[in-house]
């Protein structure tokens, strides 16, 4: 928590780092001619919202829907100011290129249930399998695109996202030398949320019939919205109850998987997770003690 405990979460980018608060969510990106980039835009999450949106289970939904918003906002503004401006993609490449994704994500949510499907095994565990199949799909998938140079330095920048927010936590002023004694892993990091979704699924999947594939895809998208419902609602205890043996249960294999999707970052790297999180700082606690770090960089303006 932040001296105003506010909680403070993120994720990398191309080139930089995302923080966000309750308050909105900030920016920064080195671009390919080194040049800094910062932008914050205030925006209030679906789970801090008065009405249904705080209700149990249901805030588990708001909660996938914002760090889709937000993470899809964050990804293609991040690919602007890192790449420049790039002509505009044509109808066809807009249609092809979606079509693309909702072919690989029906395969990824109807795939494992239909090679399952082939062994010899009892409803259960059917159910069962098909979750372990899954999440080793996907560890599998994050393990071999982290071999790229891309990957690596998107697994850079989270690493360097993590120790940031861990530094400020802790009441520490950013400065690089007080960043670098923080780990690279931390217990609010979101990849917890896909150990906590094949755990939840193993427990779920069992009791979801087999069906002919429209069927089987239509309840594996709703199979996604209460494993989110579930998965929140565990995180949100682990967070309240981090000294807790349950909640370290829960962690561990969190902390294990960010092995691979975090690494020790750079100074330079460092100094841009210090920018977003200066940012987000500024507009979340109308604080003004970072300006001066926010001064070396160039601020996009918000509409």
């Amino acid at each position: 928590m932040s001296k105003d405990n506010i909680a403070y979460g993120g994720q990398a980018v191309i080139g930089g780092v995302l923080i966000q608060s309750p308050k909105g969510w900030s920016l920064a990106v080195r671009d390919q001619k080194n040049q800094l980039h910062n932008y914050f835009e205030a925006r209030i999450p679906l789970t801090q919202r008065d009405g249904i949106w705080k209700q149990p289970l249901i805030r588990g939904v708001g909660a996938l829907a914002d760090s889709l918003y937000v993470g899809y906002k964050g990804i293609s503004l991040s690919d602007t100011l890192y790449y420049g401006e790039q002509e505009e993609e044509t109808l066809f490449n807009k249609i092809t290129n979606t079509l693309l994704i909702v072919t690989i994500l029906s395969l990824l949510i109807v795939g494992p249930r239909l090679l399952i499907d082939l062994l010899d095994l009892s409803q259960a565990n059917k159910g069962f399998a098909e979750g372990i199949l899954r999440g080793a799909i996907v560890i599998t998938y994050i393990y071999l695109v982290g071999k790229t140079k891309d990957a690596q330095e998107l697994f850079e920048y989270h690493g360097a996202e993590h120790m940031t927010i861990a530094s400020f936590e802790a009441d520490k002023s950013l400065q690089i030398e007080n960043i670098k004694k923080y780990p690279k892993e931390h217990i609010r990091c979101g990849t917890a949320f896909i150990f906590l979704i094949v755990f939840v699924s193993l427990l779920t999947l069992p009791f979801i019939p087999t069906l002919n594939i429209l069927l089987t895809l239509i309840t594996r998208l709703l199979h996604v919205f209460v494993v989110a419902m579930i998965s929140y609602e565990i995180l949100k205890f682990n967070f309240k109850n981090s000294d807790s043996l349950i909640s370290k249960i829960f962690s561990t294999p969190g902390i294990w998987t960010q092995k691979i999707t975090t690494k020790n970052p750079s100074d330079e790297q460092i100094e841009v997770a210090m920018i977003s999180m200066a940012n987000c700082i500024k507009y979340s606690e109308d604080n003004d003690e970072f300006d001066e770090l926010l001064s070396t960089s160039k601020e996009l303006k918000n509409g």
